[in-house]
């Protein structure tokens, strides 16, 4: 039954220089509390969760992103490269993986590596679409069955949003760089 969350064990890679920190979860809170101070600062009201709303217009290119990730995922696993299988270079990330049954702490390869981050945004995507489905189907039934915490809802709901699309889009880029150019470059 845990094997249905293993996609997220991405968040669980450390590395020497805490990029997988920064990357996963520094930078996105960091962005959304700057949106979310620049929301709060303007004047009028932004429309963030009825129709047309901004949950509404991210939500297409949330759904489609899924499909490009799954795309991704397939091309690294089944890329017949041996530069892929080796270990990446020293301070090289750690990464805990089920084998035979036991949980093991190994040394990354950039397929694993890879591997991990585009099924773990292909699973952040999907829930993140699902997610963002039911807050749509369910706000206006919120709002009023509980208009006093409506607003505390709001902006919660809104932080985890922008949170969770602002660390897709973080390890997104990370996942362009190192296909793009870090893949490439001799060790």
């Amino acid at each position: 039954m845990l094997d249905l969350i293993r996609p997220f064990s991405f968040l669980t890679i450390k590395h020497p220089s805490r990029l997988p920190l920064w990357v996963n979860w520094v930078l996105p809170v960091v962005l959304t509390a700057l949106v979310m101070v620049g929301l709060w600062l303007l004047k009028t009201p932004v429309n963030i969760f009825g129709a047309q709303g901004l949950l509404e217009r991210v939500l297409g290119f949330v759904q489609t992103l899924a499909g490009f990730y799954i795309a991704a995922l397939a091309a690294v696993s089944s890329f017949n490269s041996p530069h892929l299988d080796r270990e990446m270079p020293a301070p090289a990330p750690t990464m805990y993986i089920k084998y035979n049954g036991v949980m093991q702490n190994v040394t990354a390869t950039r397929r694993r590596f890879l591997t991990s981050m585009f099924a773990y945004l292909t699973a952040l995507s999907i829930v993140l679409s699902l997610v963002a489905i039911a807050v749509l189907v369910l706000a206006p039934a919120i709002t009023v069955t509980w208009p006093d915490s409506a607003a505390k809802l709001h902006w919660a709901g809104l932080f985890g949003f922008l949170s969770a699309l602002f660390q897709m889009t973080c390890v997104t880029f990370w996942g362009l760089f190192y296909l793009g150019e870090r893949m490439l470059t001799p060790d």
